[in-house]
């Protein structure tokens, strides 16, 4: 099983060798899981020499654009291509179903060369409930949901993933603020860790920034892997302990099943 990142940049990325940070959980049988979808995904995936056929299914953790912004295309595609292995798997906390198609795809996807379509039409819809996992690859996958953004009155999770890989639990957190005490549970599970990270001068309202991170326990830090960071120079993760910044497109083993056979 291999994790790799089609890109390493936050949502307004520009570099032109990075996209923004989807990923693809590839199984030994070669099926791949597309985590996030975002506007540049097309893109992001021609430079990892992939096209949509390549992709099983899709998970997405929130509906920010450069996490579902490339869903159009993937869902049209999809559809009008006929591909023979049918629609692909869209895994997602049940309570993005219903927003994720009447607040941001039906506008420009509910007219069909047949009439009206809906989400079903271009994906085989999985909803996982809350405290629920999904099976991909032979490892459950179980989202952990994480404040992204706190508003007022109002609060933004984004659904991060626990991956039970074959050599030990891998934690994605997707985009979210700094919550040691909330995350300190599934850091102390995880053999490895990929944090999203804002390495913009100040910190912002919406993403951990490097500087808070900088602050966690130094075991901690060496599981830990940075992404979702801005364009241009970035500090010197080794020096702090983490264990570096992910490049675009470097990929992670996370081990093979055991043989149960013999």
């Amino acid at each position: 099983m291999r994790l790799q990142f089609l890109g390493t940049g936050s949502a307004f990325t520009t570099d032109p060798d990075n996209f923004q940070s989807n990923l693809i959980l590839e199984a030994d049988d070669g099926a791949r899981l597309l985590i996030d979808c975002g506007s540049d995904a097309r893109r992001a995936l021609r430079a990892a020499g992939l096209g949509h056929d390549a992709i099983t299914a899709v998970y997405i953790s929130h509906l920010h654009g450069d996490h579902i912004g490339g869903l159009e295309w993937f869902g049209f595609t999809s559809y009008f291509s006929r591909r023979a292995s049918g629609r692909s798997r869209l895994f997602l906390p049940e309570s993005l179903v219903t927003p994720l198609w009447e607040n941001s795809l039906k506008a420009g996807m509910e007219v069909l060369d047949f009439g009206r379509g809906h989400l079903s039409d271009f994906f085989d819809v999985r909803p996982v409930p809350p405290d629920g996992s999904f099976v991909f690859g032979g490892a459950t996958l179980t989202p952990v949901p994480l404040v992204h953004i706190r508003s007022a009155d109002t609060v933004l999770y984004s659904h991060g993933l626990m991956i039970d890989a074959p050599d030990g639990p891998v934690l994605f957190t997707s985009d979210c603020l700094h919550q040691p005490d909330g995350l300190m549970p599934w850091y102390d599970k995880a053999r490895l860790i990929f944090h999203d990270c804002d390495t913009e001068p100040k910190a912002g309202g919406a993403h951990a920034h490097y500087s808070q991170l900088r602050t966690l326990p130094a075991a901690v830090k060496a599981r830990m892997w940075l992404y979702h960071y801005a364009d241009g120079p970035r500090p010197d993760a080794s020096d702090d302990g983490f264990a570096g910044f992910v490049r675009p497109r470097q990929t992670f083993d996370l081990g093979r099943p055991l043989d149960t056979d013999g």
